[in-house]
């Protein structure tokens, strides 16, 4: 890779970090991914986000990703914006 390239990706993870901590959102919990392509969360979940359950989305998102209940709520609010 060249320098400019290393540069460029640097700039780059750097944003996502910001975004990252922006929305209160753990990147280790936010990176999971399984087949369904829905980052393991259960459908559930996306429902509960949907019609505005959030306390409901929030537990979901606990029981999934074993997040504690702060972690989970930046979760699930940066979701819903």
């Amino acid at each position: 890779m060249s320098n400019e390239e290393n540069a460029r990706l640097y700039r780059l993870e750097c944003k996502v970090d910001f975004l990252f901590q922006r929305l209160g959102i753990d990147p280790e919990v936010a990176l999971v991914r399984d087949s369904d392509g829905l980052g393991g969360l259960p459908t559930s979940f996306h429902e509960a986000l949907r019609l505005g359950k959030t306390i409901e989305a929030i537990k979901i998102y606990r029981e999934a990703t074993g997040a504690d209940l702060k972690t989970a709520k930046n979760a699930v609010d940066g979701l819903s914006r």
